[in-house]
């Protein structure tokens, strides 16, 4: 699967990296959805500091999140593979906790006086909610739908990117830029998504 911007030796090195945590838990009793939906409340928590104004508790938080966000994977795969409720609540959560980003980015631009800040978030809020449901859609019809510069994971790293800028060195103005490079990147995915879907399925069609 490609990771968009992020180099796939990059995305898999994450993931083996956490593997003996998630073996660990997996061992103990974890449940796969539990860390899921913790997850997903994190994601939603470290939004809404973002919202409030506070960039350094926010960018804590969302790591821990986003950390969880790839261990729940890597413990259902210790635990003998998925359920299919287990991905239902997986992808449900994701398109929430993208939404949260978002809109509390939305929310920290209106009260920093950033209307850039602002309109790239709305902007990043509908074309990610889009790159998802292409990729859903075409899967039902039989076609594929996995290409573009920015999947999810290359979405958080962006925004995590920027938002350490803000909160580490006080850099306001690189995670605006995060997050309007992040508009631009997801809504390319978007048309690039849909363009490709149309090719396969005219294909199919002759």
């Amino acid at each position: 699967m490609s990771h968009g911007v992020v180099p796939d030796r990059v995305a898999e090195g994450a993931r083996a990296g956490i593997g003996p945590l998630a073996r660990a838990l997996a061992r103990t009793g974890v449940s796969a959805n539990v860390v899921t939906i913790a997850g997903g409340a994190l994601t939603i928590i470290g939004a809404a500091l973002l919202a409030a104004g506070m960039p350094l508790a926010s960018l804590l938080v969302l790591v821990i999140g986003t950390i969880a966000d790839t261990l729940d994977g890597q413990i259902a795969k210790a635990s003998g593979g998925g359920t299919r409720l287990g991905a239902f609540l997986d992808s449900t959560i994701d398109r929430v906790a993208d939404g949260a980003l978002f809109v509390g980015a939305a929310a920290s631009g209106a009260n920093l006086g950033q209307p850039l800040l602002l309109w790239s978030s709305l902007i990043a809020l509908v074309a990610s909610s889009l790159v998802p449901y292409v990729r859903a859609k075409a899967e039902s019809l039989g076609v594929s739908a996995s290409v573009g510069p920015a999947p999810r994971e290359a979405r958080i790293l962006i925004f995590l990117i920027g938002l350490a800028a803000w909160a580490l060195l006080d850099l306001q103005l690189l995670f605006v830029a995060a997050v309007l490079v992040l508009a631009v990147l997801s809504s390319i995915t978007f048309l690039l998504r849909v363009v490709h879907v149309g090719r396969q399925l005219s294909i199919k069609e002759r």
